[in-house]
């Protein structure tokens, strides 16, 4: 008897000859079963690479979105920041420019100056 073998399974397998009809059956279940379960993990394989892609496409698009929002803010704060708008703006307020002898620089405590 083979040492690896158990001795049901070593009785099956050294049948000369013509293999039972059971045996036979039981070989095409296993062979059935091991081809599904192949089938079935690549089908999940599969299904998971479509859904990863399907978060790809979503992220990406997010990503397209919110570049195309930084664009349009950083356009809409150049113009908020623009000197001659501001200056418009204080004209506009009865605002003028202070005159050269009133401008005072201070100096923060502990600051050098």
């Amino acid at each position: 008897m083979s040492p690896n073998l158990p001795p049901r399974l070593y009785r099956l397998l050294r049948v000369p000859g013509v293999t039972p009809i059971r045996t036979r059956a039981a070989t095409m279940v296993l062979v059935a079963v091991a081809v599904t379960t192949l089938a079935l993990i690549k089908v999940a394989r599969r299904h998971e690479v479509v859904r990863l892609g399907y978060e790809l496409s979503r992220a990406s698009e997010s990503l397209y979105r919110l570049r195309e929002d930084n664009r349009r803010l950083e356009l809409e704060l150049s113009t908020l920041i623009a000197p001659d708008r501001i200056r418009e703006l204080a004209s506009t307020l009865g605002m003028v420019p202070a005159p050269a002898d009133q401008i005072r620089e201070i100096v923060a405590p502990g600051a050098s100056p």
